[in-house]
């Protein structure tokens, strides 16, 4: 197993939408589509996605147990 890499965050990304996630949950909706990241030069004004922080420490609690 490779350490956390594109890979993985995208595994993270997939498996979150097929299990337990939705769209808005996971990426910025902006005017051009959503987004994992605000792009440099784009507002996310009134959207902070304070839900995926558990989202993603309950994957990465996981993947870390599994490195290990």
């Amino acid at each position: 197993m490779n350490f956390w890499d594109i890979e993985t965050e995208k595994r993270f990304f997939v498996e979150a939408m097929k299990n337990f996630a939705s769209p808005e949950q996971l990426f910025y909706n902006l005017t051009d589509g959503y987004f994992a990241y605000v792009p440099k030069g784009k507002s996310a004004e009134r959207q902070t996605l304070q839900s995926r922080n558990s989202l993603i420490g309950q994957y990465t609690e996981k993947w870390s147990k599994d490195f290990f």
